[in-house]
Parts: C-alpha cells; sequence; structure tokens
C-alpha cells in the first residue's frame, strides 16, 4: 500500500463518540467555510454546524457512520466521516478530510486519510469514494497523493 505519512507531533488519531458530535460538525463546518477561493460558500447556505450535527447523527444512526478526528491539545482539528458499505466493498468518505485552517499544511490531513484508507482496508473494502468539488485544496494535493482519480459528474 503506501508509506505512512510521519505524524504531527501531539497529535492523536481516534474515533469519536456522539457526545462530540457537535464540535466535529463545527470543525467540517469551518474548515469548508475557510477553503481558498470560498468553493463551497453556495453549499453552506444550507448548512450551519447545528445542522451538520444532526446529519452526523443521523449518518451514525442509519448508516453506521464513524468519525475519525484528528486531536490536538484535547481539541479537535480535523475530521473525516466514513461510511462502510460491506456489501458494495466500498468506503464513503461522505464528509472529505477536513483540517482546521489554522492547522492545515502540518501532516494531518495525510494523517487521517492514510489511518481512514488503513481502517476500510482492514475492513475488507476495496474501494474508497469522496465526493468533492473541483479545485479545492484536497482534490487539488491530498486525494492524489494516495491515488486519487477524478471521475467528473455533472451536478
Amino acid at each position: 500500500m503506501y508509506s505512512e505519512p510521519p505524524s504531527v507531533t501531539e497529535t492523536l488519531l481516534r474515533y469519536t463518540d456522539a457526545e462530540e458530535i457537535g464540535s466535529v460538525a463545527q470543525v467540517w463546518y469551518e474548515g469548508l467555510k475557510d477553503e481558498p477561493g470560498f468553493p463551497w460558500a453556495d453549499y453552506l447556505t444550507k448548512w450551519t454546524p447545528v445542522s451538520a450535527a444532526k446529519w452526523f447523527l443521523d449518518s451514525q444512526k442509519r448508516l453506521g457512520a464513524r468519525f475519525l478526528v484528528a486531536e490536538k491539545e484535547k481539541t479537535v482539528v480535523g475530521m473525516n466521516g466514513m461510511i462502510i458499505e460491506k456489501r458494495s466493498g466500498i468506503g464513503r468518505l461522505f464528509t472529505g478530510v477536513v483540517v482546521k485552517s489554522t492547522e492545515r499544511k502540518r501532516g494531518i490531513g495525510s494523517m487521517l486519510l492514510y489511518r481512514s484508507l488503513h481502517d476500510l482496508k482492514a475492513e475488507g473494502l476495496r474501494i474508497a469514494e469522496v465526493e468533492t468539488r473541483d479545485g479545492i485544496t484536497a482534490s487539488k494535493y491530498l486525494y492524489l497523493k494516495y491515488d486519487g482519480k477524478k471521475h467528473m459528474v455533472q451536478s
């Protein structure tokens, strides 16, 4: 597979529980809002951190979603939401890898993606998918590090 990225000092990766979903949703919302060029601006008019938290909780309950978080000094600084579809053999990174703007370019996104892919493979999945927008930082740099392939769809 791929070599493990260097660990970021004092950054812990772990799965979160339902009580922390609010802070995870806040990181997701703020991370998308702070993306250079504001590509998510129109998308975020439909979301707030509170509505995102409800979506995340519903995804946990109905679809078994898991949320891998990066934590520094007891604060969530990055996240990735995953849905494991055993029948199809696909792991859906339904939130994408999102890191707080103040913590970017430090390897946290690479740590999250590597661990997510590792854990999906350990579950017996063959494919990981993420739906994103062309031109955002993760689609330009992060996903390509792990042989991400573009498949354009019309919106």
